[in-house]
């Protein structure tokens, strides 16, 4: 549940009016509509009243907060367009100033045809940009990311620098979601162009009266050609038109990107020991409160630690995904010891989402509402080159031609394990071939190592059902999870195979197919299949 402090109970947000700030002041707040039974009358439908412009990840319409009991839904529709441009939509601009798009749609699944839409413009930067309180602050302050992002552009990857200075939350690097996005943000030329018109805008066009400057939001879009949107729509009957309250989910994000992206920070550690499933997560993981509540008029400390303030997430899909990284740095402290990083303390139950400085009163609270959902697991077959090249070459030996597959999934978060990730905080996946050898099904897994946390044998399993086999996979990779990335038991597999396991050559990833390491892999391989 959304808890913020000055805001009605069951309160419902109606409209989201000027941005401004007391002369006196230095945080940056937005006009909210607010409807609330309690004080809704014929005659007055809302109250104004305001939150911090770093809350803008909560501030879409019809969004309930401090909700004590149960509504009827309000009247919407849901329905999913494909952008043409953009930048060809028409500009509206309502009796209050405020910026809107409007067009003539289709949703593609032909729920509703030709009928006009109208999208608040800060409801699609919202989705696009604003999904932390950093880059909400950011997209106000012109010349921010270039400040706080150095930028290394080299022929097969870009690196960006993170300095000490940066402010971006440091733990936000773990998520691949993020992570893909604040790449998006800084290297898409159009995308980086559409975030900072929105300072551009703000600095040209705020108005300053003696006691406030205040400024309607507007910005040059991109033009998003071929994107999917998801929206919550309701019809005004009297205007005939569809007025969007939310954007739920952006697919086939065009992306220029094509190179693998290398986060560097002096920050990023990650401990030599690994974690059980049954312990510790380690490493500096940022509190999570169940409901913090957050205030707008008091100042987050610099001091405190994080929290990771729930709120719906927004599913996005890039078109064409591209793989992020962090370099990190190893800490060689001894298994079992504790240090400062590994010891969380609960923070208050108020946070801010403000600029936070030594002299704040309370903790720091951070957004975390990007869900990514890119269809990204190409970009981890790189991980398996030899052993695809393995198994290439055996299918050529023995002209396996046919009932034979090759896939890759990613392994599944289980408990508070961290061994799902690799230590450059991607996925870990897991290969699985199956193929049919004189007569016998055959299930050969492998998993990605190669940040050298576990050496660990390819598997092979002789199964009598497949179908058995596919509906026991899940719980398998699950298994390996729980046992610390180890193969599950002989006994867990009783009734679905037999499993023998593969030394891999010592030089797996620096040899080629004519090394007689990789003749005598191919050659072991061969002489498993046909013992079983």
């Amino acid at each position: 549940m959304i808890k913020i402090k000055n805001f009605p109970k069951n309160s419902r947000l109606t409209f989201l009016g000027s941005i401004f700030k007391d002369i006196k002041n230095s945080e940056w707040n937005i006009t909210v509509g607010l409807e609330n039974d309690k004080y809704s009358t014929k005659d007055q439908r809302y109250i104004l009243n305001h939150a911090r412009f770093s809350n803008m990840p909560l501030l879409a319409r019809n969004r309930r907060f401090n909700q004590t009991e149960t509504f009827t839904p309000f009247n919407e529709s849901t329905i999913t367009i494909k952008i043409d441009d953009f930048q060809k939509w028409d500009i509206l601009i309502n009796e209050s100033g405020q910026y809107s798009f409007s067009n003539i749609v289709s949703d593609i699944h032909a729920k509703l045809t030709d009928i006009e839409i109208v999208l608040p413009q800060i409801e699609l930067a919202r989705v696009l940009f604003l999904h932390n309180a950093y880059l909400s602050r950011a997209a106000l302050d012109q010349g921010c990311l270039s400040r706080e992002f150095d930028i290394i552009k080299e022929d097969h990857q870009t690196l960006i620098n993170i300095p000490e200075f940066c402010n971006f939350p440091i733990s936000q690097f773990n998520n691949i979601g993020m992570r893909r996005l604040l790449a998006w943000i800084l290297l898409d030329t159009q995308i980086r162009t559409s975030f900072e018109s929105i300072s551009k805008n703000f600095l040209s066009e705020k108005l300053q009266t003696k006691f406030r400057e205040f400024w309607n939001f507007n910005f040059v879009p991109p033009s998003l050609k071929g994107a999917e949107l998801t929206l919550k729509v309701y019809l005004s009957p009297k205007k005939n038109k569809y007025y969007v309250n939310e954007i739920l989910a952006i697919s086939n994000l065009p992306s220029e990107i094509n190179h693998t992206v290398i986060f560097c920070s002096p920050k990023f550690t990650v401990k030599n020991t690994q974690v059980s499933s049954e312990g510790s997560s380690g490493g500096s993981k940022p509190p999570r409160n169940e409901d913090p509540i957050i205030d707008n008029e008091k100042e987050a400390n610099s001091d405190k630690p994080t929290v990771i303030i729930d709120s719906p997430k927004i599913i996005m899909a890039l078109s064409s995904p591209f793989e992020t990284k962090k370099a990190v740095i190893k800490r060689s402290g001894k298994k079992g010891r504790l240090n400062n990083d590994d010891i969380n303390t609960l923070p208050e139950p108020d946070v801010s989402t403000g600029e936070s400085s030594i002299f704040g009163e309370i903790g720091r609270g951070e957004f975390e509402n990007c869900q990514d959902e890119s269809d990204d697991l190409e970009l981890f077959m790189k991980r398996f080159e030899a052993f695809q090249a393995m198994i290439e070459e055996f299918r050529s030996q023995h002209n396996i031609l046919s009932k034979f597959r090759f896939t890759i999934s990613k392994l599944p978060a289980v408990n508070r394990s961290k061994v799902h990730m690799t230590d450059d905080d991607n996925f870990r996946c897991i290969a699985e071939v199956q193929l049919e050898f004189q007569n016998k099904q055959f299930v050969i897994l492998e998993i990605d190592t190669s940040d050298n946390h576990k050496s660990l044998s390819t598997l092979i399993v002789k199964v009598e059902n497949l179908e058995a086999w596919e509906q026991h996979f899940q719980s398998f990779k699950e298994d390996i999870i729980k046992r610390s990335l180890r193969w599950p038991t002989t006994e867990s597999l009783k009734g679905i195979g037999i499993p023998k396991g593969l030394n891999h050559p010592k030089n797996k990833f620096e040899m080629t197919r004519s090394d007689q390491e990789f003749k005598d892999w191919v050659k072991r391989f061969t002489e498993v299949l046909k013992s079983n």
